[in-house]
């Protein structure tokens, strides 16, 4: 049986050697499920609207409640985030996880639990710390997280569980674990947290198959580069220091070997997104060690041409270099 690759470098072939009108090698592309057609449309539209539609509602809750909140009694005010919740879990009850409204439902009935903790703590003053929300808010949906059979519910998840890292962090200093944890700096384990997800979904879609979607790789990718990206530049810009014996040095020398390593397997797996992500955290950090190379020396005008001169240099070779590697893959030039 042909491949989708194969297929789409002979056709590419017939069209430039003008077997092929344009036209007709778009509409064989298309027969051949290489290019999205009606059906593939319908799909990514229908999970859009639906998701969409479902973030919109529990949104459109959420401040209507916080808009009415002085002028509403306690009761109501839980009353109406407690229905919202009890709506939310019943389509999903009734569909199960393997339907698509079931799973959209089940992520509705998450976000309003976190709006329902949020306005338990505004409403009784508990003194709780921020971080508390979101590790509560993430504690208490695992459950449905597990059985929701939906990447939308496990990226919400895994955003909470950021936030939580990122907001207690600060909270280690004087506690045991400072000197472990390297106290007020979250990136050690925020590393640490995104660099297992970006190993746990890529196991997972590895063992689910070729057909399977990336886009919870791609978010826990994006999360480890953002950390990745920021944690550097302190570093590069001079804005921490850093001692490369302690657990945040460590740390930062292990994201200096990720980084290539990202890259090599993005390229293995051909996931030209990321690849573009990769690319441009590394052009990020290589700006910032050129800006503190430039400005150590002189504080010159001609110190941001010099860095807006290399950023624009830099991007261009990257997305020739990238489009030149996409069109290898699917055939092309």
């Amino acid at each position: 049986m042909t491949e989708p690759s194969d297929l789409h470098r002979s056709l590419m072939t017939l069209l430039r050697q003008r077997h092929l009108s344009a036209s007709a090698a778009e509409r064989a592309l298309v027969l051949a499920q290489v290019l999205p057609g009606k059906a593939q449309w319908r799909w990514f539209l229908m999970r859009l609207f639906l998701f969409g539609g479902t973030l919109a509602c529990a949104a459109a809750v959420i401040f209507f409640v916080a808009h009415n909140w002085g002028g509403w009694p306690r009761l109501v005010r839980f009353g109406v985030l407690q229905m919202l919740v009890i709506l939310a879990l019943l389509p999903a009850l009734v569909l199960g996880t393997r339907h698509l409204g079931g799973r959209a439902a089940l992520l509705g009935a998450m976000l309003a639990c976190g709006a329902l903790i949020a306005y338990f703590g505004q409403t009784y003053q508990t003194g709780a710390d921020s971080y508390k929300l979101f590790q509560t808010w993430a504690f208490l949906i695992a459950p449905w997280v597990l059985i929701s059979r939906s990447r939308a519910a496990w990226g919400l998840w895994l955003l909470l569980l950021n936030l939580a890292v990122q907001l207690y962090a600060g909270r280690l200093s004087g506690s045991p674990l400072a000197a472990l944890f390297d106290a007020g700096n979250p990136a050690p384990l925020l590393f640490c947290l995104n660099a297992s997800a970006v190993l746990a979904s890529e196991l997972v879609t590895r063992f689910q198959g070729a057909g399977a979607s990336r886009a919870l790789p791609r978010f826990a990718a994006l999360l480890l580069l953002g950390c990745i990206g920021f944690s550097l530049a302190n570093w590069i810009l001079g804005a921490e220091h850093t001692d490369f014996a302690s657990w945040s040095g460590l740390t930062r020398l292990a994201m200096l070997a990720v980084l290539p390593g990202l890259f090599g397997l993005y390229m293995r797996l051909r996931d030209v997104a990321l690849l573009v992500a990769v690319c441009l955290t590394a052009i990020f950090l290589a700006t910032c060690g050129l800006i503190r190379i430039v400005f150590d020396f002189s504080h010159e005008p001609a110190g941001f041409l010099l860095v807006g001169g290399f950023l624009i240099l830099a991007s261009a070779t990257v997305a020739v270099l990238l489009r030149r590697l996409q069109a290898r893959w699917s055939g092309g030039a």
